[in-house]
């Protein structure tokens, strides 16, 4: 994985934990296994996105949030976050051309906008892969809450 992608990966693995231990702490002990699982899909050419099924080595066929909230968060970080990245870095070079000065660089987290768009983007994402509405919006709040307020910053 290049740099970029190893950074993109800890903020979804991240945020994903996060939604994870309010949403279905019981899977807390596979998360690491389950989300090791991802980052060998995402370095291997990027996960495929299907509704997720299976279990994670124990012969038992259940589907585990764990891996519809790495689906997610994934989905959605990348529509808000590395989508976003690309229109603004465009934009800037657009801006250079013209010989008019760098926008500011932006903080660490998330402003407002993006807050509410990865909002957004997560419970959609969510409620298409099947996760009932009130649960969508747990996700939500926890992926983003993850993500605006880090729990090592």
């Amino acid at each position: 994985m290049t740099e970029p992608q190893n950074t993109t990966a800890e903020l979804v693995v991240d945020a994903a934990h996060a939604a994870v231990r309010r949403l279905a702490p019981e899977e807390l002990p596979i998360f690491d296994e389950v989300a090791a699982g991802w980052r060998r899909q995402l370095s291997k050419g990027g996960p495929t996105w299907s509704v997720p099924q299976g279990g994670v080595g124990f012969g038992i066929d259940v589907t585990l949030l764990t891996e519809l909230v790495l689906q997610v968060v994934a989905a959605a970080v990348g529509e808000v976050l590395v989508l976003g990245a690309t229109a603004a870095r465009v934009g800037l070079l657009r801006r250079r051309r013209r010989e008019l000065p760098a926008p500011p660089e932006a903080g660490p987290g998330l402003d407002s906008t993006q807050a509410r768009r990865l909002r957004e983007a997560c419970h959609r994402h969510a409620v298409a892969l099947g996760l009932d509405p009130a649960r969508a919006e747990l996700l939500a709040d926890a992926a983003v809450g993850a993500m605006v307020d880090p729990p090592d910053a």
